[in-house]
């Protein structure tokens, strides 16, 4: 099982420091202890194999231990954001068929039931069921062990199933690839709900720390890189930014990898952000479906790409006619490899029903160079990256068309230098409506996570659609 990697670590750095935060640091002996113990919790509280857990909170030691012990019980994990508002919550336990929600009551209490709480280090969990008979699988795989919400809810979200077999073959191809070992330490920036399996895993399997930074402040990262001699830095563009701009002289000598994924980065901020720090910034790419297929860790990187093929991946630059293209052209950008996820949830699809001849089809457009380095130049699904977050346009379009001011939307991904991308709107509103665009952004902020509330709205007297009736995008 995944807590496997867990425990061989403890067998070998017993006394490593595995989590550093504000409450101080636990090493892995104690991580695992921990783990232990939450996860006898839940066994008596009645979380048997292949029931669902939701595990939902902030950035924490709490949140990594919830997720390990879920997957020891033998549950199915579906990791959630505290960010999340209350539709896109009773979306994702509605869809998942969710037995049960443990969370830190960081956010909203995600059901409406009576709950157990659970004592924590200094605080406490809060387990509460649903109304999912217990006898309920979530999944027909026996070792079903994962999944995740590529947007977080309903709709063009399918919810992508990994078993634990394909999460260690994930995790063994990233550390690998990464180069990691116990002597490093990373800093932890990125929202665990979204990227835990190819980074906390990964960063588990090796040995290394975790140091997870209480804000995203360029002052606040700075100091816990020196603090605590961080060695590596895996980040969105974004947090380059805040870096890059950082008016300060202080530097981070101990600096040895950083890494920038979830979007593509601005060549201006890269290059700020090497001026600046004196550290070369290169680019990953990270998929839920495959885990990390591409990265460049040569000594010759080159940020304009996100590098080469990982170890354990092939990688291919196919045409309209599934056919393979030479160097330098663009096409569809196709995966193959261990570790890909097993099937999609909702409609239930194995992944091999997914495939083009044994390839997984990532949706983005790509070409590749003449020294095999990989270049991503666009994509060919309607999925709107706003900071390494996922926003699908049909889940925004659903919430916008319910306001009674607006008889239709169209939902599109804006450049920006410091998200990658924003969220705009174009809305045809009713007839003699003015357009209240605080009224209608407030309607949107109580259904939508934040990320997904469109930054731009405007009114126009006509959507083109397509001769079947969908939004031409």
């Amino acid at each position: 099982m995944t807590v496997q990697l867990l425990k061989t670590t403890v067998q070998t750095y017993p006394y490593r420091a595995a989590i550093i935060d504000e409450q101080g640091s636990i090493s892995y002996s104690e991580l695992y202890q921990q783990t232990q113990l939450l996860t006898q919790t839940l066994k008596k509280s009645g979380l048997n194999p292949g029931m669902g857990l939701g595990v939902m909170g902030s950035n924490s030691r709490a949140f990594i231990v919830s997720m390990l012990a879920g997957m020891a019980c033998g549950a199915i994990v579906i990791p959630m954001s505290h960010q999340l508002k209350q539709a896109e919550i009773e979306a994702i336990v509605k869809d998942t068929q969710l037995h049960a929600v443990l969370d830190d009551q960081s956010g909203l209490k995600p059901v409406n039931n009576e709950s157990t709480l659970l004592s924590f280090y200094s605080q406490s969990l809060r387990l509460t069921w649903t109304e999912i008979p217990v006898s309920q699988q979530i999944t027909p795989f026996k070792d079903a062990a994962f999944i995740r919400y590529t947007s977080g809810t309903t709709g063009s979200s399918k919810g992508v199933v990994l078993t634990h077999e394909s999460i260690l073959h994930r995790v063994n191809n990233a550390y690998h690839s990464l180069g990691l070992n116990s002597e490093d330490n990373v800093l932890w920036v990125l929202p665990m709900a979204f990227h835990f399996l190819v980074t906390i895993l990964v960063y588990i399997r090796a040995g290394a720390g975790i140091i997870i930074c209480k804000d995203l402040l360029a002052k606040t990262l700075i100091d816990q890189a020196n603090l605590h001699q961080a060695t590596m830095l895996y980040a969105a563009p974004m947090h380059f930014r805040l870096l890059a701009a950082d008016n300060s002289t202080m530097q981070m000598p101990s600096l040895k990898y950083a890494i920038s994924t979830s979007s593509a980065i601005p060549t201006s901020i890269a290059n700020k952000f090497e001026q600046r720090f004196q550290i070369p910034l290169i680019q990953a790419y990270g998929i839920i479906e495959a885990g990390l297929p591409l990265l460049d860790n040569t000594d010759a990187a080159d940020f304009k790409t996100v590098g080469y093929t990982a170890k354990g991946f092939d990688i291919a630059i196919l045409n309209d006619k599934d056919e393979p293209l030479k160097n330098g052209i663009t096409g569809r950008l196709a995966i193959k490899g261990s570790g890909l996820f097993d099937a999609y949830l909702k409609p239930w699809q194995l992944a091999e029903e997914t495939m083009v001849n044994g390839w997984f089809l990532t949706g983005d457009l790509a070409q590749r160079q003449e020294d095999g380095r990989i270049i991503i130049c666009g994509r060919e699904k309607t999925m709107i990256n706003v900071s390494g977050n996922k926003a699908f346009p049909e889940e925004i379009e659903a919430v916008l068309n319910k306001h009674p001011d607006i008889i239709n939307s169209h939902v599109f991904g804006h450049f920006h230098s410091l998200m990658g991308e924003i969220v705009c709107a174009d809305i045809i509103l009713k007839e003699n409506v003015d357009l209240d665009v605080e009224g209608i952004l407030y309607f949107c902020r109580s259904q939508l996570s934040t990320y997904k509330v469109p930054q731009r709205l405007q009114s126009v007297s006509q959507i083109n659609h397509t001769v079947s009736g969908k939004i031409k995008r």
